[in-house]
């Protein structure tokens, strides 16, 4: 088979153009051509088409074959120049090649001309494919710093995070404190409710910024849709613009899934933030929506969705008015790192993730776009039947005591929450020793071991963990019961903390309302 080669032609005489191109298609070229003959022609031709090579006499009525290098060379072209020549000597051979000419053929011997032209074209090739790689190296770095530093601000999030647990929970407890001094029938009262409220709004943040710096493992939950959207279209209507306009379409009842919440809604925020980014100059509209659908063998859904099987999904959509896309920008858009924005404007990575977190709920994702007019991204993800319990009542407030004088051991690196949680304790009537060094708290444990009743300590410190808090009290005092509290209880440490004896875990923002009843419960169990 014939190999298609596009020809650009400098040369003023017909029938030497048509002697190259028959000794090439003689070679097993075929070639398609446009012949020029003077410099002007030859730029326009450079411009309107894609060319394999240029094959250039070099005596030219009114210019030289130099002058048509030249010309070649300023549009930055990098396609072989070939000079095919009666007339050309030596020594002028030797100035063309240093002047940028990829070789030179005499008419006389054309023969040689098309193994030049494999020669050079498969050089050209190269050099294209090293161009190439060049481009997509210098676009992985970028992206590379573009993770890293979305890296190092989830580490950042990760600990402001940390910090901001141990102030919300001074808060709280604070709120806590006052509830009991003013008593239920004081005006007052309702105030301290709405710090709570607004404390407990400022828990949900927390979570959401633990999981943008994956500090927070996936927690699966059978839970219906609808409270997630609501939670994350109201988020989404403080962020974006308000001439975006943002819909929500929510059944009643809702559909339940088993899913970690912050992930859905992180799907969610992904989808509606590209959403925003391709509506034209940011403005039009944006709609969210949730039913239940049944996918079928044979419905244009689950063929869509391919490995899929039937039954009961929940469905959420996610749409836009904006730009739309392309056949072939569709089919790329979940590779990891593909994106159509600007350098340093994105990762690519957020549609890959809105993907991984769909497939590992056992879901799938079909893509309705259209250029010019927008897209709907449809999400499945297995329904299954409503939790059996309801949602679990608010703690009533705890009693004035607890205690009967047992001695307790607080451990927490934050000196705000230790004083808050002793003052807590105490007013229970237990005994307090409080402390912000855990190391300082073991030797007190190690020096009159039979003193204390029970420990409390924090899970996250600086220099040695709740865990290795409890492994060492285990040595020192294998009765001794230990309670660790955390700004993100996960099933690992939930695990690991039953494995070394802990008797209870405490969820770091609700600790206060719950420390005194939860201590309480086990010293009634030692």
């Amino acid at each position: 088979m014939n190999r298609p080669i596009r020809l650009l032609i400098v040369e003023d005489s017909e029938d030497d153009a048509r002697l190259a191109l028959r000794s090439l298609r003689r070679s097993g070229f075929e070639p398609s051509h446009r012949r020029v003959q003077d410099i002007g022609a030859l730029l326009r031709a450079l411009v309107e088409e894609n060319w394999d090579a240029v094959i250039s006499d070099f005596s030219l009525p009114g210019f030289s074959g130099l002058d048509a290098l030249q010309a070649f060379r300023s549009t930055g072209t990098d396609i072989p120049f070939i000079f095919v020549s009666g007339t050309i000597g030596e020594e002028t051979a030797v100035q063309a090649m240093k002047a940028g000419a990829s070789d030179y053929v005499m008419k006389q011997n054309l023969a040689r001309l098309a193994p030049a032209m494999e020669r050079e074209l498969a050089q050209a090739a190269v050099r294209a494919e090293r161009r190439q790689a060049e481009v997509d190296l210098r676009q992985f770095e970028a992206q590379l710093r573009h993770a890293q530093k979305m890296e190092s601000i989830g580490t950042l999030a990760g600990g402001i995070a940390h910090d901001f647990n141990n102030i919300l929970g001074a808060v709280l407890g604070n709120a806590t404190l006052l509830r009991q001094e003013i008593g239920p029938d004081h005006p007052g009262l309702v105030n301290v409710d709405e710090i709570q409220r607004a404390g407990l709004r400022a828990r949900e943040l927390v979570r959401q910024i633990l999981a943008f710096s994956r500090k927070q493992a996936p927690e699966l939950l059978v839970q219906p849709l609808a409270p997630i959207v609501t939670e994350t279209h109201k988020l989404l209507r403080a962020t974006l613009p308000t001439r975006v306009t943002l819909e929500a379409h929510l059944p009643q009842p809702s559909p339940s899934v088993l899913a970690d919440a912050t992930q859905i809604q992180q799907v969610l925020m992904n989808l509606c933030t590209n959403a925003w980014h391709a509506l034209p100059d940011g403005t039009g509209r944006i709609g969210i929506g949730l039913d239940e659908v049944m996918l079928e063998f044979g419905s244009h859904d689950l063929t869509a969705l391919g490995t899929l099987p039937p039954g009961r999904y929940a469905h959420l959509w996610v749409s836009d008015t904006g730009v739309g896309m392309d056949a072939a920008t569709r089919e790329r858009i979940f590779e990891p790192f593909f994106t159509t924005k600007p350098v340093g404007q994105g990762t690519g990575l957020g549609l890959s993730v809105v993907h991984g977190i769909i497939v590992s709920h056992g879901g799938g994702i079909r893509v309705d776009t259209q250029p010019g007019i927008g897209t709907t991204f449809d999400l499945y993800i297995p329904a299954c039947d409503a939790p059996a319990v309801g949602e679990p009542e608010p703690a009533p407030p705890m009693p004035a005591a607890h205690g009967r004088g047992e001695h307790v051991i607080y451990i927490d690196d934050d000196e705000t929450m230790m004083l808050v949680a002793s003052r807590l304790l105490q007013r229970a009537g237990y005994q307090v020793s409080a402390f912000t060094d855990a190391r300082a708290a073991l030797d007190a444990v190690r020096n009159a071991p039979l003193r204390f009743d029970l420990v409390v300590t924090d899970f996250n410190m600086p220099d040695c963990s709740g865990l290795e808090v409890a492994s060492e009290l285990a040595f020192l005092r294998p009765d001794l019961p230990v309670i660790i509290s955390s700004g993100h209880l996960t099933e690992d440490l939930r695990l690991r903390a039953a494995s070394i004896g802990v008797r209870s875990l405490l969820e770091k923002e609700n600790s206060f309302d719950q420390l005194c009843p939860t201590v309480a419960r086990v010293l009634a169990l030692r």
